[in-house]
């Protein structure tokens, strides 16, 4: 079960197992409703967050998840920061072009 601890105005999710990923994602949706997101918006958040959660638990076992509001000006919007201690990536150039992938997936990540 995930650990959340939240504190004005960031919630930080660990993460160890799959069914963090849907505590992570919701507490993302949470506040991004709390800044008045559309619905399509909350969508996009919530997806965005389970994809770092799901790298975390396949590629690293466990990690953190740090949600912040953060404000611009008049903009307002969440950060997400996702860190682990997996093995990394040996080739970054290489895993930024379209089509590479290492999970066998579409590599459009």
């Amino acid at each position: 079960m995930a650990e959340v601890m939240v504190g004005a105005p960031r919630v930080r999710v660990r993460i160890s197992s799959a069914a963090d990923i849907v505590t992570a994602r919701q507490q993302g949706r949470t506040l991004a409703s709390e800044l008045g997101f559309s619905e399509t918006d909350l969508t996009v958040i919530a997806t965005a967050i389970s994809e770092v959660v799901r790298n975390i638990v396949e590629y690293a076992s466990q990690g953190d998840v740090l949600l912040t509001l953060v404000h611009r000006g008049n903009k307002r919007g969440i950060q997400v920061v996702a860190k682990d201690k997996g093995p990394g990536i040996a080739n970054i150039e290489q895993a930024m072009q379209d089509g590479y992938s290492t999970s066998k997936g579409l590599g459009l990540g």
